[in-house]
């Protein structure tokens, strides 16, 4: 199972990280980057593809630490470098900001500092199959292990024991390996084919390549992502050397790597169950770079068949040198720089540039026909405006960030999560409420909002505010799915729903009010375990209706919100402690229990989204962010006001720059995720600055009255 970070930031970090989540649900093989702050390092392993130098001073032929390599580099400068330029594993780094490049981690000039956030160890010409790299020369997977562990006692020396776990378990490790073995050792040189069939070969890779991760794994990584093999027969050494007088694709060279590929992914799948902490990706390269080669003028290409270097044919590390004849003058044209290696400009094709800030190598595709939301007021649009409750949002000055400054039943100043999160997914700009009144039948095909603010998983949290139960939404869902029959097909119905992303937010209320108000009638850990358990049946139920993409919540930081610390943190409106324990205890069975679903549910795909530390990082270092409080609402005094008590009769109190705020009104809402940058709020503000004078008059007489 995958945990994605949602920070609350301005509108154009949501949407950077919601594309970014929409993409890793709609391909198979993805690395999410988020906004950088959760991912410390990129540690990689594995040969030329993510080799930075540290062939330079081997003994053997495979090296490039020469002209024309690296002549598109910063400076000109051969690194060691397979490419023109950057490699995958700079253009990953540079994608999380954390730095430009990736440095080998045996550069003589390497500084201490650069080890705290990642080095490659790869060297070209290796391999899974232990003779690969004896027959090359180079360093081995298992000699990359042992500088690793090298690595981490320097690390230690410099950070200090708990830093260097903290960057193991948190830092992003790639492994890239396979090529060499495939074409090299078993195709071109022969070197096993009287020993292994293709399958028993790719068995032979695999099964290092396992090894080698749980090995890593047993060092504390915990991130782990795995590269495929390419279409190995189609880069242009393999055409020349495999592909005959027409110079056409291997095709025994990719049906092997498309074997070990499919043994790849299916082993690394296995090890959710086994090592359930870790997340091990398998990143789809083949098909992506197949594509690449298949439909080069998509991306401004025009040449597949050669490689930039020389003839194209043929050269590839000491072949490509300065002497080397015929090199293309302009590389930007070729997706080879040599005839094993793509250029810079490809790799960004296939890293970066058709991925909108995600690191994905594979289809780009969003696939989401609609997004349907369940739970409390984190994802309510509307559904409680006709229900007789206090949990009501549909007065001003709710919404006055809105467009049209209308109050919606949103709890917040403008947009929710759940528009914030189809706005992303280019569903739509609003997810409007299932409840509204004039909602129109083709809203459904792309979906709809069932939340209720107030709500719970207990059912006697609902009945304290009179909202819609997780069992009420679930029922109206199923009144949903019955008009979306009669509208567009039963075939058609079914086809969006196992399509379509499931967004639950539910529990906070559970924790914030009915274990608040009445915690001494309730076993905190028996309650939390009560709670995910409900949550674990509504994911079931919503199975059996066809769902299978989830997205569920975690809890926002409770003891941190306003309320909570005027309710529960003294004098000093300190953070509400047990409210706190309470919520990560929550967190973490939620997490266990969509990692289990995720492995007992078929064909799912469960995602739990931390919002929980996000929420603390921004309310503990707020100025970081540019706002200027974190321990008051927006509305009102900002001590207690949400719902019917957050009104116009208190706007002379209320803020006039919801910019400068975490809170609204209401917990954990983020007041300026509909409001653009600061300038342009301000230029808002400006605008609207005769109607909020007027609005403080009014709100002095009503309170002198």
């Amino acid at each position: 199972m995958e945990t994605i970070v949602f920070p609350f930031s301005s509108k154009f970090l949501w949407a950077k990280y919601l594309l970014v989540f929409a993409l890793f649900i709609s391909a198979k093989a993805l690395i999410k980057l988020p906004i950088n702050g959760t991912i410390p390092a990129v540690i990689v392993f594995g040969d030329s593809i993510v080799d930075a130098g540290n062939n330079n001073d081997l003994n053997t032929v495979i090296r490039c630490d020469f002209l024309p390599y690296g002549q598109d580099f910063a400076g000109g400068v051969p690194t060691g470098r397979f490419c023109n330029g950057k490699v995958p594993s700079d253009l990953i780094a540079e994608e999380l900001g954390i730095k430009d490049i990736v440095p080998a981690y045996l550069d003589p000039t390497l500084k201490p500092q650069d080890l705290l956030t990642g080095v490659t160890f790869a060297s070209g010409g290796t391999g899974y199959d232990p003779l690969t790299p004896k027959i090359a020369s180079v360093i081995s997977l298992g000699e990359q292990l042992n500088y690793f562990k090298e690595y981490i006692g320097k690390l230690k020396a410099i950070a200090g024991e708990e830093k260097t776990n903290f960057i193991l378990a948190k830092s992003m490790f790639l492994v890239v390996a396979g090529s060499d073995d495939i074409a090299n050792t078993y195709f071109v040189l022969r070197a096993r084919k009287l020993q292994y069939d293709v399958p028993a070969y790719t068995d032979l890779m695999v099964n290092s390549a396992a090894e080698f991760v749980k090995e890593l794994y047993g060092l504390g990584a915990r991130k782990i992502g795995v590269f495929s093999t390419p279409p190995i027969g189609c880069v242009p050494s393999q055409r020349t050397l495999g592909g005959g007088l027409e110079r056409e694709c291997a095709e025994d060279y990719n049906v092997a790597a498309i074997l070990f590929n499919k043994k790849l992914s299916s082993v690394l799948n296995s090890f959710k169950t086994n090592m359930p902490d870790g997340r091990f990706v398998y990143i789809d390269v083949y098909n992506p770079l197949l594509g690449l080669i298949q439909n080069p003028q998509k991306n401004g290409f025009e040449v597949v068949n050669n490689g930039c270097c020389g003839t194209g044919n043929i050269e590839v590390a000491i072949l490509c040198n300065k002497l080397s004849p015929s090199t293309c003058t302009d590389v930007s044209k070729y997706v080879f720089w040599d005839s094993y290696h793509p250029t810079e400009k490809a790799y960004r094709v296939l890293v970066t540039t058709r991925n909108a800030g995600g690191v994905c190598l594979a289809s780009n595709k969003i696939t989401f026909p609609a997004l349907f939301a369940f739970g409390d007021s984190i994802v309510d649009t509307g559904n409680n405006n006709k229900r007789f409750t206090i949990a009501k949002a549909n007065i001003p000055p709710y919404g006055r960030d809105f467009p049209g400054g209308a109050a919606t039943g949103r709890f917040g100043n403008g947009k929710v999560f759940s528009d914030l999160l189809a706005e992303g997914l280019r569903i739509k700009p609003l997810l409007p409420a299932y409840l509204h009144p004039v909602l129109q039948g083709e809203e459904l095909e792309t979906g709809v909002s069932f939340a209720s603010g107030g709500s719970g998983f207990d059912e006697f949290t609902v009945k304290l505010q009179n909202a819609l139960s997780i069992k009420d939404q679930l029922n109206l869902f199923k009144e949903c799915v019955r008009k979306l029959e009669g509208g567009i097909g039963q075939e058609k119905a079914h086809a969006t729903i196992s399509k379509s992303l499931f967004l639950v937010s539910q529990g906070n209320n559970d924790i914030a009010i009915t274990y608040f108000l009445f915690h001494f009638l309730y076993d905190i850990d028996a309650y939390t375990t009560q709670l995910v358990n409900s949550a674990s049946s509504f994911i079931k139920d919503m199975y059996e209706l066809g769902a299978r993409k989830f997205a569920c919540l975690s809890l926002i930081a409770l003891g941190y919100l306003p309320i909570s610390r005027t309710f529960g943190g003294g004098f000093h409106r300190n953070s509400e402690d047990w409210l706190t324990q309470a919520a990560v205890k929550f967190n973490s069975k939620l997490e266990h229990e969509l990692n289990h679903l995720n492995s007992n549910l078929p064909g799912t795909r469960i995602l739990y989204i931390d919002i929980y530390n996000p929420l603390v990082d921004l309310i503990q270092n707020h100025k970081k962010y540019g706002f200027e409080d974190s321990s008051h609402g927006c509305c009102g005094t900002g001590l207690i006001e949400l719902n019917y008590g957050c009104n116009e009769l208190l706007s002379s109190f209320t803020c006039s720059n919801s910019s400068s705020h975490i809170a609204s009104a209401t917990p954990g809402r983020r007041s300026s995720s509909n409001s653009g940058t600061k300038k342009q709020q301000q230029g808002e503000e400006n605008k609207g600055k005769e109607r909020r004078r007027e609005e403080k008059e009014e709100g002095k007489k009503k309170i002198e009255q």
